[in-house]
């Protein structure tokens, strides 16, 4: 039976191995290099400064990049294979809009940067934008392995960028100088990304909506993975965003990892012409909860030993929020695969409702919460929240089987 598993999905486990290794590659420089290296040239309250700063950039950046690439992805086939320029011209006016938002950002954000720090956190803001597009040009021509290459040289750019920050003091150079090199592997290579690079198609205003709707919708999901850094900072000050980062740390590398096998899921499941069924959602409801024990586990435990050994001086501190931190970010990217599902089966507006439930939920409980309980209210009201989020992509995946089972054709309004 397993045999004829492997045979009969031989190609997509080949492809999410490739995406895999390459992003572990990419990852590992990033939490066992530059992250560390970091903490160490920064300190406990310099570090939590600057991962509350890339998490501003983080909410516009990643979100406006993975909502260019989806609405590529969905986009119908000519116009994904030719239409270039409305998204990369898109991205072009997110980066404009880039430079008064940091100088804000540097201005009221209560965390110092000098003029060489904040140029190259501006330039960071661009390059990341653009990073989370430019991997569209694999998912759209299936080579998924050049997902090896590419994030191998945005690994290599993040060792260079390690060794940068602790010559020069500049922290985002640590990030900077891989984010750049993957965008220039990517367009540099791809056809796809420079065909019509800048010119508009007639389908630009449907692009651009398409990409607002997705927009909305991660914008909501990463202001809410990256709103413990800001919240905590404003609350409880630079210290408990790095004990609680830290106490994330393993669970949010698995839930970046996620980001490409996700990627490989909606390539396929694009050309896949079947239907979302009640036995399907039964599945995956059994084997997102069987995951989400194991993971949480496994992410607990590997906690211990990566705070143990990257950031010995924060052990202490960091190890009794392992388990609640490892279980709100493993509940969070579980949801976030079932949430690709319904991309493509049900209503792209189903993301927008159930982040919007997440939002609700977690400033609704976090912020009294951790005025109240301190890290340790803040940590719980987190784990709540994202069960909440898990819940209603569950229930709307049910509530899509009913509703095509009762109603095939379409017919009464959802």
């Amino acid at each position: 039976m397993i045999a004829g598993v492997l045979k009969r999905y031989k190609n997509q486990i080949g492809d999410s191995i490739f995406s895999l290794a390459g992003l572990v590659i990419m990852n590992a420089v990033a939490q066992i290099v530059v992250f560390p290296l970091c903490a160490r040239r920064f300190g406990e309250v310099g570090y939590g400064n600057l991962q509350y700063l890339m998490a501003y950039i983080n909410v516009l950046t990643v979100s406006v990049g993975s909502a260019a690439n989806y609405a590529r992805m969905v986009a119908p086939a000519e116009e994904r294979v030719k239409n270039s320029g409305d998204y990369n011209i898109f991205l072009l006016l997110v980066s404009l809009v880039g430079v008064p938002f940091t100088y804000l950002v540097r201005l009221f954000g209560g965390a110092p940067m000098d003029n060489a720090t904040y140029i190259c956190y501006c330039l960071l803001f661009v390059a990341m934008a653009f990073r989370y597009y430019a991997d569209v040009s694999y998912k759209i021509t299936l080579q998924y392995r050049r997902f090896f290459l590419y994030y191998l040289f945005i690994g290599i750019g993040y060792a260079i960028g390690a060794v940068l920050v602790w010559k020069t003091g500049i922290w985002p150079l640590g990030l900077l100088v891989g984010e750049a090199m993957g965008v220039l592997y990517a367009y540099g290579g791809s056809a796809v990304l420079r065909r019509r690079a800048f010119r508009l198609s007639p389908a630009w205003r449907k692009a651009f909506r398409v990409i607002l709707t997705f927009f909305l919708a991660e914008a909501v999901a990463n202001l809410i993975l990256n709103v413990d850094r800001i919240l905590l900072k404003l609350l409880l000050g630079a210290s408990a965003v790095t004990v609680y980062y830290l106490a994330t740390l393993v669970g949010k590398t698995i839930s970046v990892l996620t980001g490409p096998l996700n990627g490989v899921l909606i390539g396929y499941l694009a050309r896949y012409e079947g239907k979302l069924t009640r036995r399907t959602m039964r599945l995956l409801t059994l084997g997102s909860l069987a995951a989400i024990l194991v993971f949480t586990l496994v992410c607990w435990g590997g906690g211990y030993v990566a705070v143990f050994l990257l950031y010995p001086a924060e052990f202490d501190a960091v190890k009794d929020f392992l388990l609640v931190g490892s279980l709100a970010q493993v509940v969070y990217f579980i949801t976030g695969i079932l949430m690709v599902v319904l991309i493509r089966f049900a209503k792209k507006s189903y993301q927008i409702f159930i982040n919007a439930i997440f939002g609700i939920s977690f400033f609704g409980l976090g912020i009294p919460a951790t005025c109240l309980f301190g890290l340790w209210g803040f940590s719980l009201a987190m784990v709540a929240a994202c069960l909440l989020r898990f819940a209603a992509a569950i229930a709307l995946g049910f509530r899509w089987v009913r509703q095509k089972e009762t109603d095939p054709d379409g017919m009464i309004t959802a």
